[in-house]
């Protein structure tokens, strides 16, 4: 994960030889991508709620999200992000 103070933010969960996920944020805009199953969603404003990838930024920035997602920081720095309604969960850890 990498982020500007523009707002500008890019999210990549890969498994060597290929990316798996990416992800990228705007103060305006967002793209996902599924390259594996050649799959990529875009949209303006406010991040579809549908990919809790979309909200990480956010969410370990401790901004507010939307209702249907929750994030729980772990007391070992892991953490978690969970879309209520749907059941998608990520979860992760960031070393320094």
């Amino acid at each position: 994960m990498a982020s500007d103070e523009n707002g500008r933010c890019l999210i990549q969960f890969a498994k060597t030889p290929m990316s798996l996920v990416t992800a990228q944020t705007t103060r305006t805009n967002w793209l996902i991508q599924f390259p594996a199953g050649n799959m990529s969603f875009t949209g303006r404003g406010q991040p579809s709620s549908r990919f809790a990838w979309l909200f990480l930024p956010a969410a370990l920035a401790g901004e507010p999200l939307p209702a249907r997602m929750h994030f729980k920081a772990k007391p070992d720095g892991g953490w978690r992000l969970e879309n209520v309604r749907s059941g998608e969960t990520l979860e992760g850890f960031l070393a320094p």
